[in-house]
């Protein structure tokens, strides 16, 4: 169902969401709408539009979503709102209608998953973070299986910045993810001496 007037958050407003949501959350689930930019849907907790706006469409992140056949529970889903009239050709390569997922968006995905990941405390592999495409694949309705339910979302991806090739899409936002919580890290370790100064200061 669509949203009207979606809440729009910010990188800390989703740090806390994963906080107060830790120890009930093991996997991500990653889609994309099928249907034009601007559009949210309240299947998923988190829809992230053209530009890389993150719209939040869930009370917490422990609400339960109808995101992912069969692998909703202690799940958050995660979608781009792009894709609408994509299809497969016949080499298995994404065609567009106009609304492909955007630099922007696949960019703010990767650091969606890591600041989630990170305040999750789960590790950012296969085994935690998969695409709907990865995920039906596994559970015999993706491409090739014959299914008429067939999903793909994010099958493959273009790699920009880096070049226009295109990659398995699971994997380009793990390795996105995984530089982007590498990054995380490093702040956090640069802002400790900091805090720990102000600590002593108070302390005085």
């Amino acid at each position: 169902m669509l949203v009207t007037n979606p809440r729009r958050i910010n990188h800390e407003q989703l740090r806390i969401l994963a906080k107060n949501a830790k120890g009930n959350i093991d996997k991500l689930y990653l889609h994309w709408t099928g249907c034009a930019y601007g559009q949210v849907f309240d299947a998923y907790h988190i829809n992230i539009d053209e530009h890389g706006e993150i719209y939040l469409t869930c009370n917490t992140l422990r609400d339960l979503k109808e995101h992912t056949w069969k692998r909703n529970s202690r799940a958050i889903g995660i979608t781009l709102c792009c894709a609408k009239g994509a299809v497969l050709n016949y080499h298995w390569q994404p065609v567009y209608a106009g609304y492909p997922p955007t630099e922007l968006q696949v960019e703010q995905m990767a650091i969606v998953i890591a600041i989630l990941c990170r305040e999750l405390e789960l590790e950012i592999s296969f085994t935690t973070v998969k695409t709907h495409a990865e995920v039906a694949l596994l559970d015999g309705y993706g491409p090739g299986q014959d299914d008429p339910e067939m999903r793909w979302d994010l099958l493959r991806l273009s790699g920009l910045p880096e070049t226009r090739v295109l990659r398995p899409g699971g994997e380009l936002l793990r390795k996105k993810a995984l530089a982007y919580s590498e990054r995380l890290l490093s702040a956090q370790l640069l802002k400790q001496p900091e805090e720990e100064q102000q600590m002593k200061l108070l302390a005085a």
